[in-house]
């Protein structure tokens, strides 16, 4: 078997009947927007200073994640590792190895737009305000991202793989669910909903390729960890769903460049693992 068909097979090991998945789907938004809501309700009570909104949003998105573990684990009947690989054992050296690449490949386009455009990136770091707010978001943002990941690249892609077995259907279909839960992100009303749309498919697509192609969720859980946590603590721009506390802080964001350098990081991404002399996981 392929890692592609290793992965879509791993939904085979619990129970599959088609009301399981409707069920299942249900609640994990239910979960996701009822509890949430009252997770983030509740943190907005915790004495928590500065970053007591960050933790607010992160603990609603961690309901996801503890929905979609009850909802395979009790519902599916399956163990909830086999939302991320066919293997024994997550392998965490995979996923830092995901997050280093995409970290590196998103610091030389800032790096670069940078001399493209000198002064959009105002320096911005004030070490009272940033060392709580980064211990907040390097406990959190692994499990916000994990929580996406799982639900996204994991339950619905494997669940779709039951049904179809094309790689590049299942490919568009995954990055058009990941984008629609983000037309809700503030950047939409700032900047557009075609080129932001396109930026979310750009990143959902990408990431359920990777995970087809390795046949296994570390690599993509990694990305999407280290793009979150580079643009939480280090370059932020106006408008963006979280506010951070970051070393840098661009103006505004400028989809259009955000495009262009994302598509080219996903295929330097996609080769640098799964180019011929590095095919170490298969």
């Amino acid at each position: 078997m392929s890692p592609t068909q290793q992965y879509l097979a791993l939904a085979d090991a619990g129970r599959n009947a088609w009301w399981r998945y409707l069920l299942g789907i249900a609640a994990i938004a239910a979960g996701w927007i009822i509890g949430g809501g009252h997770a983030y309700a509740l943190v907005l009570h915790l004495p928590l200073g500065s970053v007591t909104e960050f933790v607010a949003i992160n603990a609603s998105i961690l309901m996801l994640l503890i929905s979609v573990v009850a909802v395979v684990t009790m519902l599916h009947r399956r163990p909830w590792r086999t939302l991320v690989t066919p293997y024994p054992r997550i392998e965490w050296r995979r996923v830092a190895q995901g997050a280093a690449v995409w970290v590196a490949l998103s610091v030389a386009c800032s790096a670069i737009e940078h001399l493209l455009y000198p002064g959009r990136y105002a320096w911005s770091f004030d070490p009272q305000r940033w060392l709580p707010f980064a211990l907040a978001a390097l406990l959190l943002t692994p499990l916000q991202c994990a929580a996406e990941e799982l639900v996204f690249r994991g339950y619905v892609l494997q669940g779709l793989g039951r049904l179809l077995r094309q790689p590049l259907v299942l490919t568009v279909l995954s990055g058009v669910i990941f984008t629609v839960p983000h037309l809700y992100n503030p950047e939409v009303a700032a900047y557009g909903l075609a080129i932001m749309a396109a930026n979310y498919f750009a990143m959902g697509f990408f990431l359920a390729g990777v995970t087809l192609r390795d046949g296994r969720l570390e690599l993509a859980i990694g990305a999407h960890a280290g793009n979150n946590l580079l643009l939480a603590l280090f370059i932020r721009y106006d408008d963006s769903a979280f506010e951070t506390e970051s070393v840098f802080t661009a103006g505004a964001l400028d989809p259009v460049y955000s495009l262009l350098t994302l598509v080219l990081s996903a295929l330097l991404f996609y080769g640098w693992f799964f180019a011929d002399h590095r095919r170490k996981h298969e």
